[in-house]
Formats: structure tokens, sequence, C-alpha cells
């Protein structure tokens, strides 16, 4: 499709103009407790994606797609969460409070523009309450939409791994729409999927662009958006197939507010280096292959998380329409993942995962 070839080569060719535009104001420091690489990056890789999804939809309403529309409106609904990370990309200087605030603003207006508040989470009581009580879905459904654009920030660690988690939570969302019939959803989910490539190229292996705040919130937040849509406008499709598609990075959000407030009694605003990413980085990676530059083995990270991801999309795609199987599965990922996570952090690595 055209569509495609537009969203990736203009995200492909912003980055690279980008690459050639750094200025300190948007290049990514590497000293913090977070970060694991070692050269000066621009963080503008987020403008290149909200940028190529602006043409995008310039070239639906140049071929007068009939759901043009609805596209402009989930950009539209982007505008300020995309606006609050590209401000602490450049002024280092607007705290996560402020950008979980514009998420949940992105999440109001998304409600209004698109009808995209939460009618249902397969939940018996607490449906009834998101159908009868329309300022209840509305805020609910913007906190939701607020929490899945922190929890993809939050694995926005190595270079590929929010990216690559999100290509395959596009395709898995663009594969169902193909299955139910919905060309809008589809044209939608493969465009964003496109984008994300054209940035994908740039940052993985090597990191010459990052995603940055703006790119994570906002790719975060159409994923929490996407998933949305297809539960509304589809009554097939349980409400826990994008739960479980965004099980990682939100169990990685839920288990990482319960570590620093209730395990080591911090905020749970305070950034750490103790994510699963980071101990996988620290206790697997970096021993292993300690002689390969910082560069390249930055990235040697992220496939382990892209298995976790698949770990969740697998089940996601085989059982989108069985809730008991979806809640089986989120349960199941849960306690895999809190016993990973102990067993590194406790030196006990499982052999598989040494590669020995």
């Amino acid at each position: 499709m055209p569509y495609l070839l537009i969203a990736f080569m203009s995200s492909f060719l912003l980055c690279l103009i980008l690459l050639r535009i750094k200025h300190k104001s948007h290049l990514d420091k590497f000293e913090g407790i977070q970060k694991f690489h070692n050269w000066q990056v621009p963080r503008t890789g987020g403008i290149a994606i909200f940028l190529s999804l602006i043409f995008v939809c310039i070239a639906f309403f140049i071929a007068k797609k009939d759901f043009s529309n609805k596209f402009l409106f989930i950009i539209l609904s982007c505008i300020p969460v995309f606006l609050g990370g590209i401000a602490e990309d450049i002024t280092k200087k607007v705290g996560a409070k402020m950008r979980l605030t514009c998420a949940f603003l992105s999440g109001m207006v998304a409600c209004f523009l698109l009808e995209a508040n939460l009618l249902r989470v397969d939940i018996p009581y607490f449906d009834d309450a998101l159908k009868s009580i329309f300022i209840f879905s509305v805020i609910f459904t913007s906190f939701a939409l607020a929490g899945i654009s922190n929890a993809i920030n939050i694995i926005d660690g190595f270079n590929g791994l929010a990216s690559g988690v999100c290509i395959l939570v596009f395709l898995s969302y663009a594969y169902v729409s193909f299955l139910l019939g919905d060309i809008f959803l589809l044209y939608v989910n493969l465009c964003i999927f496109a984008s994300l490539m054209g940035f994908f190229l740039w940052n993985y292996p090597f990191g010459n662009i990052f995603l940055g705040d703006g790119g994570a919130y906002t790719i975060g937040f159409l994923a929490g958006l996407n998933g949305v849509l297809i539960v509304n406008n589809h009554p097939q499709v349980s409400a826990w197939f994008p739960f479980l598609l965004l099980m990682y990075p939100i169990w990685e959000t839920l288990f990482s507010i319960w570590r620093r407030k209730f395990a080591r009694s911090f905020s749970p605003f305070n950034p750490d280096s103790i994510h699963l990413h980071t101990l996988i980085y620290r206790r697997i990676v970096k021993p292993k292959f300690r002689k390969i530059k910082r560069r390249l083995r930055n990235s040697l990270t992220s496939p382990y998380l892209w298995i976790m991801q698949i770990l969740c999309t697998i089940p996601a795609l085989l059982f989108w329409r069985h809730k008991l199987l979806l809640i089986l599965s989120c349960i199941i990922f849960m306690i895999f993942y809190a016993w990973l996570y102990f067993k590194i952090v406790k030196f006990k690595t499982p052999k598989i995962l040494k590669l020995k």
C-alpha cells in the first residue's frame, strides 16, 4: 500500500534529517541512573514518527478515504502527550507527573473526538458502571491510556526495546483488525507499524537516534488507544486481548511501583536501575559480551525482552475471543516474570539465558 510507504519513508528520512541537526538541546545525556550508553544521541525520534503520521493523514485526505477524519482525530488526540514528552526531551525539566497529566489530557481528547471511552473491561458490575456513568468511563479510560503511555516509556531503556515491543503490538492489532474486516483499524495499525520501522532502522542496533519521551509516550498512547477502539467497536473481541498484548510493559510498571513503594520505601516516581531489562543487561549481557563495544552490546539486551513480549503476543493472538484463557495467560505471565526477576536478582539466572 502506498500509505505504508509514505509512513516508512517519511519517518526514515526525517530521522536522517534529525541526525544531521544535532544540537545540545535535544541530545541525550549519558550520565544518569538509567543510562547505558556513552555516546551523544538525539532524542527526537518521536518527532519523525509523529510527523510521518501527519503525512499519512494528508495522503488519506487527498485520496478521499472515508476514514480520513477519524485518522485526523487520532493525531489530534496525540498532541498533548506528544508535546509533553517533547518538552521534556528538549528542556529536561518536565517531570513525570506533568507528562502523565498530558497523557491523561490526550485520553480525554480521544474520548470526545473518537468516542473512545471504554464501555467494558469484561468484569461484571464494573462494566455496568462504565456504560451507565459517562464521566467515570472517560476518567477511567484517560487514566488507563496515561498508564500505558508511561509503561512504554519505562521499558524504553535499550536500543530497539520499546520500538520492537510496539512493532509486535501494532502488527497484532492489524492482524486481528484484518480478521474482523475493520479496514480503518487495519490501516491505522499498519501505518503506525511502518512509521515505527522507519525509526527502528536508525535506532537498532547502533542507537543513532532515540525515541525520547515524546516518541515513547506517543506510541504508548497509540498502543492503548487502538486497544480501546478495537474492543469498543467489536463485541466479539475480549477486553483482555489488548491487556494481555500489553501485559509486559504494564506488569513492568506495576511491579516497579510495588518494588519502589513497598519493597524499598521509595517514591514510585523516582527512577531506579533495577528494572528487568537493566538486570538482564548487567547480569547476563554485559558479562557474556564484555569484549563487544558498549554501543553494540547495548542492543543485545532487547532480544531477551522481545521474547518476553512474544510470550504475551502469541496467546493474545490465539485467544483474542476467549476471556478466561486470556486472563489465565496474564496470570501465568505475571508469575513467570516475578520468578525470573527474583532469580536474576539472587544471581541464580536460568542457564538457558546465559547462552552457555
